[in-house]
């Protein structure tokens, strides 16, 4: 089961994946500690893990305080692990607000295999929108989170620091265009899309010859 609240300044999307058998779940970019907290409680789960997209502060202002109070795993790539830690590298000084930092218990690196909350998941390295993205895939559930890398019928900004257009055609085109089309991606804001979709409909994706868009 897959949960979305959208939490935050700017209604960033917090993912609960839930193992109704286990009764653990993972959360991916929480921005809002006492609001997944109280989802926990009232549903009776255990927080496993946390997994982080990339470094703003609108994904993972929830982080260190849910690392406290639950003793989590959480993961990020390393170079996106100064986001956890300062406040002008999350840019929380631009939202108004103020990092806790939080170190990582993990740094993931692309093709990393992560099980978290009884689910696979494979890191994929995503870079454009931060240096550090990444997305996380499940292949057996056959879906995606994608952070801020791809929208429904949109992409990510690049005019923030480490941003880089370039880069993030090729995260696009070259990573998680290569997905099989009827793949779910669940994205950092706004509603969750297909590959195949965004193929054929993303004004930003249209224009190159990928094999899915005829």
């Amino acid at each position: 089961m897959i949960l979305t609240y959208p939490m935050g300044p700017i209604d960033a999307n917090c993912y609960l994946v839930i193992n109704e058998i286990t009764k653990e779940a993972a959360a991916v970019d929480p921005s809002d500690a006492d609001a997944v907290c109280s989802i926990l409680k009232e549903k009776g789960l255990t927080l496993t893990h946390i997994l982080l997209t990339h470094r703003h502060f609108d994904h993972l202002a929830g982080v260190a305080a849910l690392k406290q109070r639950t003793q989590c795993r959480v993961m990020i790539h390393p170079l996106d692990k100064e986001g956890l830690l300062d406040s002008e590298t999350s840019r929380a000084t631009m939202l108004g607000g103020i990092l806790t930092p939080c170190e990582p218990t993990d740094l993931v690196q692309d093709g990393d295999v992560i099980h978290a909350a009884g689910y696979e998941y494979r890191v994929l390295y995503t870079p454009g929108h931060t240096e550090g993205g990444v997305c996380y895939v499940c292949d057996e559930g056959q879906y995606a989170f994608t952070g801020d890398t791809v929208f429904f019928e949109g992409i990510g900004r690049t005019d923030l620091p480490t941003g880089n257009m370039r880069k993030l055609m090729h995260s696009l085109f070259d990573v998680i265009l290569q997905l099989p089309p009827n793949y779910v991606l669940y994205p950092g804001h706004g509603e969750s899309t297909t590959v195949a979709h965004e193929c054929v409909n993303n004004p930003m994706l249209r224009y190159r010859g990928n094999p899915w868009f005829n």
